[in-house]
């Protein structure tokens, strides 16, 4: 049976396994990050905040919650709707919700909010893809609130079809393994496209948006 590797753990109702399974591939799903929390005191004062990723969203909430803070009186944006959803969960809206795409995003993002100061929670090795392409058009804070290093000793059978959900995930995989002639390589977006073609990846395919849903229909289109 094929096998398809993708670089998260997958809900048991995931979207993604459920399409891999009826097409006929055995789904492994494995993040080969780990996560941490990094303490803050206090929240720098903006017109904005602006999440990265869902991860972000979790450990500003959580640190919020130790700390018996109120929830700040700003208005809110996402790289992509994933995020948006988990922001939501906190009983927030996102006023502003990008494609998932960093420049994409930027220019859309930058017509709101223009010359004003906006709070980027991220990890310690986030790429800060917004803050660099809006650098001189907004007051871009940084918020360290979560550390991502590469978690030790994954093992992951070889695979078919290998799916990247991060440059961090790529990069770890492929310290440890060789690209096989046959795979074929999917990444979630641009940005982790990018770091696989610095790794020398020939070939990859990007899904047409940051989604378990776009990443299945990819890796279907391929076979």
């Amino acid at each position: 049976m094929p096998t398809v590797f993708i670089s998260r753990p997958l809900a048991s109702r995931s979207v993604f396994r459920r399409e891999m399974r009826a097409a006929g591939l055995e789904v492994v799903g494995k993040s080969l990050i780990e996560f941490s929390p990094v303490a803050f005191r206090r929240i720098p004062r903006s017109n904005w905040i602006f999440f990265y990723s869902k991860k972000a969203v979790e450990f500003f909430f959580r640190r919020l919650e130790e700390l018996n803070r109120k929830v700040p009186a700003v208005r809110w944006a996402t790289l992509g709707p994933g995020t948006a959803k988990v922001l939501k969960k906190q009983g927030i809206k996102a006023e502003f919700i990008g494609s998932g795409s960093s420049l994409e995003t930027a220019i859309g993002f930058v017509r709101l909010a223009k010359g004003q100061k906006v709070l980027f929670p991220r990890a310690r090795q986030s790429r800060q893809s917004i803050q660099d392409i809006l650098e001189a058009e907004l007051t871009a804070i940084d918020l360290v609130v979560y550390n991502n290093q590469p978690r030790p000793g994954v093992q992951i059978p070889i695979c078919d079809y290998l799916v990247f959900t991060s440059p961090m995930n790529a990069q770890t995989y492929f310290e440890d393994h060789d690209l096989q002639a046959s795979q074929k390589v999917f990444a979630i977006g641009r940005t982790t496209a990018k770091a696989l073609t610095g790794l020398g990846i020939p070939e990859i395919e990007i899904a047409e948006e940051p989604s378990e849903a776009a990443l299945a229909a990819a890796v279907l289109k391929s076979i």
